[in-house]
Order: C-alpha cells, then structure tokens, then sequence
C-alpha cells in the first residue's frame, strides 16, 4: 500500500471570510487525508475567527500567516510554498472550492511519475451574477467545464490550467524560481511555462477538480481585468518566454476559444 505523501494546500486571502470558510470546507471534504493547510491572509481583517472551526477537520492544525501589509498574489503564494511541510504543493484561490476526489488523483498521478513536475485536472467555471456584497457568493447563471491536455505549442499561445487545478512537486517550484512577485497578471501562466522546464506536466481527466468562480464585471477577479498593467505582462511573457503577441483573455474566452461548451442554467 502506498503511503499518503503530505500535501500542502495554499490559500492566499483577502477579505472574504465567507468564501474562505467554503474553500476550508471543501479542503476538508477530501477522500486524501494527509493535507496541511496555510492560510495567507494578504493584509486584510483578522482571519482568526474564520478557520478555527477548522482546527481539527485536518491531519494538522491550519496555519494562519498574517501579513500587515498586502503583496502581489504570486508574492503570497511563494509565502505559502517556503512554509509548506509538504512533499507535494496545492493552490486554492478563497473563492473556488475542490471537489472530493481532487487531491487523491492528482497526487496518485505524481507518485505514479516520477519525471511529472505538476499535475492539473479539469475546472467548472461558475459565471456568477453579482453579489450585493464582495463575499457574498452570487447566483451561478452559466457553467463551462475546461479541461485538456497539456500540448507545448497550444499552452504558447493560451493558458487554460486553472491555478487551484494544480498539484506540483514542492522541489519544483523551487528548481522553477517560484512566482514571479512582481507580476501583477499573469504569474500564473509565467509559473507554469516556468514549470514545464522542470519536468512533465500530467493532466488527470475523467473528473472536474475544481469550481471556479467568475464573476466577469465584480472588479475583484483578477482575471478579467484588462487594462494596461494586463497589457505589460502579456508583453513580458512574450518575451520571456519566446511566444507569439498575446491577447488579454479570461478562462472563459480560452474555454470558447478551445470549443468548450457553455451551458447557460
């Protein structure tokens, strides 16, 4: 019988206990028992009160890392991963969830491979009406499953690995240089064409990982904001990475772009 590796989920935060609490939730409805959790709280309220319900639901107390002052989000991730314990790293932004099964297959598929870096599985973004409130979670009016595997010169030209679809080697973010702290957009494209130097990036079909919540014009969605601090980053990958122009695009337009279905509820 294999032994449970420990994997180390990486929560960054800000202002959304509620969602957070969700996000917790789903975290400890895992099928894979051997999960520690660090909470970045990305310098907003006490985040105290909101994960101690939570204090046994996993194989060790959750970690709460405060910092007075916010930072970038890939500057917070990179936080996370230098405190992990764990042999294997997970990411999870406060507003999506996991689904059940989500951290068991993905770590199956690396301890089955040894050159793998990364794993990811499939999304369901969830294109939420907005809510009267920041943390309140709004009315899901549309649903899109992406999904596919990874091929070198499609993932040149769009990014379509979810970054809480992610399970990765925790020598391997540090082999890769970990995120770019100074990127306001894009870390997580520039983290993963990063990644794929290090060794192979498995995709693990057959089941939706992840819920992603959009919420297209909420203004608190990174990745649908294109102006022109979008723009520079774009360019800089471009050409740190040796890709052709880049156009500003959600997970959703990347989804209908692939041919991926929208189903409207």
């Amino acid at each position: 019988m294999t032994t449970e590796a420990l994997v180390s989920v990486i929560i960054p935060t800000f202002r959304r206990p509620r969602r957070l609490q969700e996000a917790l939730a789903s975290v400890g409805n895992q099928s894979y028992s051997q999960i520690e959790v660090i909470v970045i709280n990305n310098g907003g309220a006490d985040m105290r009160e909101t994960i101690q319900p939570f204090q046994n639901t996993f194989s060790r107390a959750p970690e709460l890392l405060q910092l007075e002052q916010a930072c970038t989000i890939g500057a917070a991730r990179n936080i996370g991963i230098r405190a992990a314990g764990g042999d294997f790293i997970a990411f999870l932004d406060d507003d999506d969830c996991y689904r059940p099964n989500h951290i068991a297959r993905l770590a199956a598929a690396l301890q089955n491979d040894s050159s793998a870096a990364l794993a990811y599985d499939e999304a369901l973004i969830g294109i939420e009406k907005i809510a009267t409130e920041r943390d309140a979670r709004g009315v899901v009016e549309a649903t899109c499953r992406l999904g596919l595997p990874y091929d070198y010169e499609r993932f040149r030209r769009d990014d379509y690995i979810v970054t809480s679809t992610i399970l990765c080697r925790k020598s391997a973010c540090i082999a890769a240089g970990y995120f770019d702290e100074d990127l306001l957009f894009c870390e997580d494209w520039d983290f993963l064409l990063k990644m794929r130097n290090i060794g192979k990036i498995l995709f693990v079909p057959g089941e939706i990982g992840v819920d992603y919540s959009m919420r297209l014009a909420a203004q608190d969605n990174s990745g649908s904001v294109f102006d022109s601090n979008r723009r520079a980053a774009l360019d800089l990958l471009a050409e740190r990475h040796h890709l052709p122009p880049l156009a500003p695009k959600t997970f959703l337009d990347v989804a209908h772009d692939l041919g991926c279905l929208i189903e409207f509820i």
